[in-house]
């Protein structure tokens, strides 16, 4: 199975949440394949340049070798029809997460994240730790 990593979860990581190092450690060992949607990956070093220095050096070194999916087409479509319904039923998704969302919705993939939000995103599959 396949497992999308979160912006929240990256830097949780890096941060030395205890649920999180548990989680990537458990994902590592597993040998699941683990993807970075394209969105994720420019909120998570938008963060990390602004911080600078060693956290910058730390989350480069976390997502190098990662496969990250693009934001595509298909991708836009889903996020477009989503945030549309959640607004029928008075729920708001930032635009950012409904790109992260669709991303996993596509490649049909599990979220890893701490983010309740997500929860609340029709077929998503989430995981939290």
């Amino acid at each position: 199975m396949v497992r999308t990593l979160d912006t929240s979860f990256l830097i949780d990581v890096l941060r030395g949440h205890r649920g999180a190092a548990a989680k990537a450690a458990t994902l590592d060992a597993d040998g699941e394949s683990i993807t970075l949607p394209a969105p994720v990956l420019a909120e998570f070093l938008d963060g990390a340049h602004f911080a600078g220095g060693t956290y910058l050096a730390r989350a480069l070194q976390l997502v190098a070798g990662r496969d990250v999916v693009p934001f595509d087409k298909d991708c836009s479509l889903i996020a477009g029809q989503l945030r549309a319904e959640l607004r029928r039923r008075g729920e708001a998704l930032p635009m950012i997460d409904a790109m992260i969302a669709s991303t996993a919705l596509r490649h049909h993939s599990v979220l890893i994240t701490r983010d309740a939000g997500f929860t609340r995103v029709p077929g998503l599959a989430v995981e939290s730790y």
